[in-house]
């Protein structure tokens, strides 16, 4: 089970995957962690591993696939850097005229299945995911499908997909740039169509894709750029007349997406006051 794996404290080791293996590497050792490599695998990367450091830079994680190495019976999917002290152990957002923080249980681990998670997307096997390419976008949040797939099926609590929910909400409350990683739109319809135990009685990522992915609404990026533009009129730091009107075809939508969270941080009540003054409340 891909999620007990995550608990091993290393300088370096394999993760399972759904088709194969990904090599994991905390930065402090990363020459002797890519030299686990296979010949074929490491020629893939640059010579210098530094460079891959850099190539990092502020970030707890990245995630680096693998070609086709054209090897009978090698599969390794690709590889993964942590940089364990960059990831954040908590998320913060200003609203309503405070100050609103998400401490995040299981940083490392969380992190580490999302990353996963690309390379799961990648080496898939749904039709969905092979006929056209997929934006940067489709990745992030199918990155995250895996993840919530991942923590149901090990049956961890459902409160750690609900964590992830409420992180990517608080991202982009805070820096509207993080549209590139809102994930919450997709989220929700997952979260709505699947109880917890039905999302982990799914015995493979593919066969979640093949059940849900003809369903989704999906969104292109000309929809993305409406709600980064409507987030960063309402959650923007700059004082700005309160224009209820401003985007009001995406208003509803957006309250229901965000709800969760507000719920979740400010108490019921006063998200509902704060909704409905942002007329968010919809119908």
């Amino acid at each position: 089970m891909i999620l007990e794996t995550l608990l091993i404290a290393s300088a370096w080791f394999w993760a399972p995957m759904p088709q194969g293996q990904a090599l994991v590497c905390q930065t402090s050792h990363i020459k002797e962690c890519l030299a686990q490599l296979p010949p074929e695998a490491r020629a893939q990367f640059p010579l210098n591993s530094q460079t891959l450091v850099s190539q990092m830079g502020r970030r707890g994680a990245m995630v680096r696939p693998l070609g086709d190495l054209g090897v009978t019976n090698l599969s390794v999917t690709g590889l993964v850097l942590l940089a364990e002290a960059r990831i954040p152990k908590s998320y913060s957002a200003l609203w309503n005229g405070q100050v609103y923080a998400l401490p995040i249980a299981q940083a490392k681990q969380m992190t580490l299945a999302h990353e996963l998670g690309h390379l799961a997307v990648s080496r898939s096997r749904s039709t969905y995911l092979q006929v056209d390419k997929l934006t940067p976008y489709q990745h992030e949040w199918l990155a995250d499908f895996y993840l919530l797939w991942s923590l149901a099926k090990a049956d961890w609590p459902e409160t750690l997909a609900w964590q992830q929910y409420h992180r990517r909400n608080l991202e982009v409350f805070e820096n509207v740039k993080a549209i590139s990683h809102w994930s919450t739109p997709m989220l929700s319809q997952l979260l709505t169509r699947y109880s917890w135990q039905a999302l982990g009685a799914f015995e493979d990522f593919d066969s979640l894709i093949d059940a849900i992915y003809p369903d989704l609404v999906q969104y292109d990026q000309e929809t993305l750029d409406e709600f980064a533009s409507l987030l960063h009129r309402v959650f923007g730091a700059a004082t700005q007349a309160k224009l209820p009107h401003y985007m009001f075809w995406r208003r509803p939508e957006m309250g229901v997406i965000i709800r969760p969270t507000l719920n979740h941080l400010m108490g019921e009540q006063a998200a509902d006051r704060w909704l409905t003054e942002q007329a968010m409340q919809g119908e």
